[in-house]
């Protein structure tokens, strides 16, 4: 009796050792939400009937409010294409994007906002990397649909010739929004600098570029598409640009990691099967985007 005591007391004790080491906090979670904070698995949602599908206020050509106030954009119709697969209605949702994703996870996905904001089902447009996915261990990422990129957007009078690249700026204009990807990586090239102005939202620089204060725009293909795609006096080029490491990434979808996996199970098949069979590029392409496959 002594004897399986103290082995008892000794696997406890290994136990408990593993779980304050961190090793155990996939399957054991230190959140203390209530269940309705963290989400609702697939057969509530098939239930009720209903999905509610979060994506990013003001961020066109991926969501946003047409004059009618009606929410539109690519992430609205692929969010439409994920509650019909499901067979269940859809909720759209806009947020407003914090300081960074793993914010947006922890507010929208897992957790719940301070302010009482409910967290959604699932959460568009979430871009996808290893260091991403491993720190935000109660976000599931996964259903990938796109490539997102950078390019530049030029008026095409200014290079006759060819398109610009980033050593042209060393001697024109160029518009950047402010602590963007565009704007780091365009500081730190030699001779730049001074060249760069820079705006705190897309569209005032999109107005520069078209009133010729610069000659050229950095910042998300899709975006510089979507502004400048009716006006033949500009074109988008997205070749390569030395020195940047991060030129092009996957976007996906999140989950509830604990709550909702049979959801981003489904979510996934959903979503693979429509890039596969060509309806994820047809809905890039009905508002006259580009599109790249976003590798598995």
């Amino acid at each position: 009796m002594r004897l399986n005591s103290s082995l008892s007391a000794l696997v406890l004790i290994t136990v408990l050792t593993l779980a304050g080491s961190g090793l155990f906090a996939r399957e054991f979670p230190s959140d203390d939400s209530g269940r309705d904070r963290v989400g609702i698995d697939y057969d509530a949602i098939m239930e009720r009937g209903y999905i509610e599908i979060g994506v990013y206020q003001d961020f066109a050509p991926y969501s946003w409010r047409d004059n009618s106030g009606q929410l539109v954009g690519v992430d609205v119709d692929l969010a439409q294409l994920i509650a019909d697969g499901l067979g269940v209605d859809l909720r759209v949702i806009d947020l407003p994007a914090d300081e960074d994703v793993d914010s947006d996870l922890r507010n929208y996905v897992w957790r719940g906002h301070y302010m009482g904001r409910r967290v959604v089902n699932v959460l568009m447009r979430v871009p996808y990397n290893r260091d991403l996915d491993y720190r935000n261990e109660l976000a599931a990422l996964t259903g990938r649909y796109a490539q997102e990129r950078i390019a530049i957007g030029y008026r095409v009078s200014e290079f006759p010739d060819e398109p610009p690249f980033p050593g042209s700026f060393q001697s024109r204009p160029v518009g950047v929004e402010t602590y963007r990807l565009a704007d780091f990586y365009l500081t730190g090239l030699p001779g730049v600098l001074p060249n760069i102005q820079r705006r705190r939202n897309l569209e005032d620089v999109i107005a520069l570029l078209r009133t010729g204060e610069v000659s050229a725009v950095m910042g998300i293909r899709a975006q510089l598409e979507h502004y400048l795609k009716d006006d033949p006096e500009f074109a988008v080029e997205s070749g390569p640009l030395p020195g940047l490491s991060v030129g092009n990434w996957p976007v996906g979808i999140a989950t509830a990691f604990y709550t909702a996996r049979m959801l981003s199970y489904e979510v996934d098949d959903l979503i693979t099967a429509a890039v596969r069979d060509g309806r994820v590029e047809a809905i890039y392409r009905a508002y006259g985007l580009s599109w790249d496959e976003p590798g598995r």
